[in-house]
């Protein structure tokens, strides 16, 4: 077999991804199977399987060559713990070179000169701001510095593994790309087949890796190749990037005190075929896979040839949990353009002040209106816009699931933004200046954003059509020289007002069809800049914006709330072609009289009630401190703001959870907020009301460290009402049934996320019943199953932290 890059020499950058991209079209490559669990047996609990880098090379070496005999093309180091924030659980932080440095070495022993090795990286472990503490920054350092030891010992790929939190996949494909010059693959896990825990979907994933160039994408971990066949599915139609799956045997269970994986080599290889057959480039396996599993799965896809797939590329935008799509001949993607204080006395002055209440409500409704991307501008005086424009992106994207875009001509502004961004974003703007282009399409380049040019440049706007296509001409040059794709260029040819400039609107309608039809690119226009200074400037704007989509139009920044508008958009998409059999149109307008204009008034009219409900529900934590004073003041009792206000909000957050509205950071924001605005009104409860509730233990057992997954429970259980005590990670089980016992608690909780201490739980449950403990216990964690709970004598079951909260009201009330 012959090999890419053998020795780990670093070629030129682009030849490197190059050569590797075409043995993609030439052959399916077989990934190794799993490193954690194969090396169980040799880890004493508690213990970072990394560690086994520097104490025991040879014995990861060995599972290493266990895996190039079973025909693996790809070996991947024992590094997805290795990143510094996962290391400190170890206390193995100040190894993080030597770890990852080494681990390279002993994969590059195994693999000689017949297989290629990738480097793994997984997640922190950490919850980004505002889920957790975490800010961006710290997460992109974290991966860097693993990056750089990882590149420092000329590995032939880097592969990302096992992230479920977009904006945390971000840093650390960022990181990645910032250090390794050779090819990244990109994956992430998905819960069910469909979205991951905090809400990603499939299409999402695809959009906001390929954006940062990524070279190949994919899925790995998951539940078994049953459902992740479902995420590969969508992959493959909306990329034609390789892809790149690493499913897990199935869910374990324990039989005889062993762990045990259901899927066997046979079964893996028979949907290692389904993933060739669909188009997937490279397959291997995650959890529970041995090399009798890629044994199999080699000899069955090495005969098989790669599917070619020719997928055109579309502009998209992304936010966490949902992807826009800008095409030709489909219905207008409109840009709301109410989030911006020019002229706006009130958001200005609460911008000015460091609130976000008005400008959640803003892009609350104008979503409900129609927009499907908002625009944000925090320019106004007295505004820190650097950290303002942090912050509007954060309170945005708790509030809607769109994409953003973000509107300044400010770098720094700008990067303040797109740190925050759960997705992919859209900058606007550049411009043709010098100055522009040289700090802005870097930027848009490194954060995987989409951008909006200008066209204008140090001499201003040019007055003629053909003299702003040069500029805009100038701009696509430049942007793709970075390496931008062209799909995700923009041009905006400016709408100047015609109360100055009679002719401004036709050379501006010019400019359009000479942009669309030249350079073949998008465009964008500011539509209410045209009748600026006019009476009446909803009759000019309507007009303006038909012309402009009829001249080639594709995104529209306007004001969604103006039915005229609504109107003149959807109408125009049925003379244009882009509603075929009027669809839209009539789903808006078929049982709707036609208003003149509705534009709602910036005066909050809501009761106090209802914004405080809507506080908790978008995990509105800047407001509740003053909406909870406002309701006592006014008269509200503190028991009828818990049971008529707090606790419907988290039943509507349930609802939603449920329901696939919301995912795990919209239900994390909302208990946060809910738990300040308890513990704001519990003063003034009842004693006997503030203590009806049972008190709850809450632990990761012994030899497990890890916590997040019993923080996030601890969270929503402490948000309705229930008292925890938590013990912490990695706890004795004698400690926690002696606290249990001492604090009375009606209920132990239990997590673990590795299978290796999944059998604590079960002696938890024995020491219960042995010291005749009357608190029910409840199980949890990625590993653990029904099955698992059932066989252990756990009273309760729960896969998240919104079931936790049902099976707690069914256990204790």
């Amino acid at each position: 077999m012959s090999v890419l890059f053998g020795c780990g020499f670093f070629l030129n950058d682009r030849m490197r991804r190059q050569e590797f991209k075409d043995r993609l079209g030439r052959e399916i490559l077989v990934l190794d199977g799993a490193m954690g669990s194969m090396l169980q047996g040799h880890l004493a609990p508690g213990k970072a399987p990394e560690e086994l880098n520097l104490l025991k090379p040879g014995i990861v070496q060995a599972v290493h060559e266990n895996y190039v005999e079973a025909g693996a093309d790809i070996i991947i180091t024992n590094t997805l713990g290795g990143s510094r924030i996962k290391l400190d659980e170890f206390h193995l932080g100040h190894l993080v070179h030597d770890i990852n440095f080494q681990a390279v070495k002993i994969a590059r022993l195994a693999a000689g000169d017949r297989v290629l090795v990738a480097c793994s990286v997984g997640p922190s472990g950490k919850f980004l701001e505002p889920l957790g503490r975490l800010t961006f920054d710290e997460a992109l350092e974290n991966f860097y510095e693993q990056a750089q030891a990882l590149t420092e010992a000329a590995p032939d790929l880097i592969i990302l593994e096992t992230m479920s939190d977009i904006r945390e996949a971000r840093a650390a494909l960022i990181a990645v790309r910032e250090v390794f010059p050779g090819p990244v693959i990109a994956l992430m896990t998905f819960a069910d087949g469909f979205n991951t825990v905090t809400g990603t979907d499939a299409a999402t994933a695809v959009t906001v890796y390929q954006a940062l160039g990524a070279d190949v994408i994919g899925a790995n971990c998951s539940t078994g190749p049953e459902e992740i066949l479902n995420v590969l599915t969508v992959m493959a139609e909306q990329t034609d990037l390789p892809l790149c799956v690493e499913p897990n045997a199935g869910i374990p269970f324990f039989k005889r005190g062993k762990t045990v994986y259901p899927a066997s080599p046979e079964y893996m290889a028979d949907y290692a075929e389904k993933f060739a057959r669909l188009g997937v480039n490279i397959i291997g396996g995650c959890c529970g896979t041995t090399p009798g599993h890629i044994r199999r799965i080699a000899g069955r896809i090495k005969p098989l040839k790669p599917v070619f797939r020719s997928i055109p590329r579309q502009t998209r935008l992304a936010s966490r949990d949902r992807t826009v799509t800008i095409q030709d001949g489909k219905p207008t993607i409109i840009i709301g353009e109410r989030i911006n204080p020019t002229g706006r006395k009130k958001l200005a002055a609460e911008l000015a002040a460091g609130q976000t209440d008005l400008l959640r409500q803003e892009a609350v409704r104008q979503v409900k209106a129609g927009a499907q991307i908002l625009d944000i501008n925090v320019g106004a005086p007295g505004v820190d816009e650097v950290e303002m424009m942090g912050k509007a992106v954060e309170f945005v994207q708790r509030a809607v699931s769109v994409p953003l875009s973000l509107d300044s001509s400010n770098p720094s502004v700008l990067e303040a933004g797109l740190k925050e961004i759960e997705g992919k974003a859209l900058i606007n703007s550049v411009t043709g200046e010098e100055k522009s282009l040289r700090s802005i399409l870097p930027l848009a380049k490194k954060y995987g954003a989409a951008v909006i040019g200008l066209t204008l440049d140090e001499g201003g706007v040019p007055a003629t059509a053909q003299e702003r296509l040069k500029i805009a001409r100038r701009i696509l040059k430049r942007a793709l020289r970075e390496g931008i794709a062209k799909e995700d260029i923009f041009i905006d040819t400016l709408t100047l007002a015609v109360s100055t400039d009679p002719t401004m609107g036709q050379e501006t309608l010019k400019a359009l069809r000479l942009v669309k039809g030249k350079l073949g690119v998008k465009t964008v226009l500011g539509v209410s800049n045209i009748s600026f200074g006019l009476p009446q400037r909803s009759l000019i704007n309507v007009q303006f914006l038909g012309m402009a989509l009829s001249h080639g139009l594709d995104v529209p920044i306007l004001n969604p709330y103006d039915e005229r508008i609504q109107g003149t958009l959807t109408g125009s998409d049925v003379l244009l072609g882009r509603d075929l059999g009027a669809t839209n149109f009539i789903s808006r307008f078929g049982n709707l009289e036609f208003k003149e204009k509705s534009v709602p008034a910036e005066k909050n009219e809501k009761p106090v009630d209802k914004r405080l409900f809507d506080a908790i529900l978008y995990g509105d934590k800047n407001s509740i401190e003053n909406l909870v004073k406002e309701a006592l003041d006014g008269g509200k009792s503190p028991i009828s703001l818990n049971q008529e206000v707090l606790i419907p909000a988290l039943n509507e957050v349930g609802r939603r959870y449920d329901a696939k509205e919301y995912f795990l950071p919209q239900v994390i924001l909302s208990a946060e907020a809910m738990q300040l605005a308890f513990s704001l009104i519990k003063e003034h409860l009842d004693f006997v009301e503030s203590r009806s509730k049972g008190r709850i233990v809450f632990a990761t057992v012994k030899g497990d460290v890890h916590d997040i997954g019993k923080n996030i429970v601890i969270a929503v259980l402490e948000s309705y009402g229930y008292p925890v005590i938590d013990l912490g990670k990695n706890v004795e089980t004698g400690r926690i049934v002696q606290v249990a016992m001492a604090r009375r608690a009606q209920l132990i909780g239990l997590s673990a996320l590795m299978t290796t201490t999944m059998m604590e739980m079960g002696n938890v449950v024995k020491l219960v019943q042995k010291k005749k403990c009357p608190a029910r216990v409840m199980v949890g964690g990625a590993v653990v199953t029904p099955r698992f709970a059932r066989q252990i004598g756990a009273h309760g079951y729960a896969k998240d932290a919104m079931e936790a909260v049902k099976v707690v009201k069914e256990l204790i009330g």
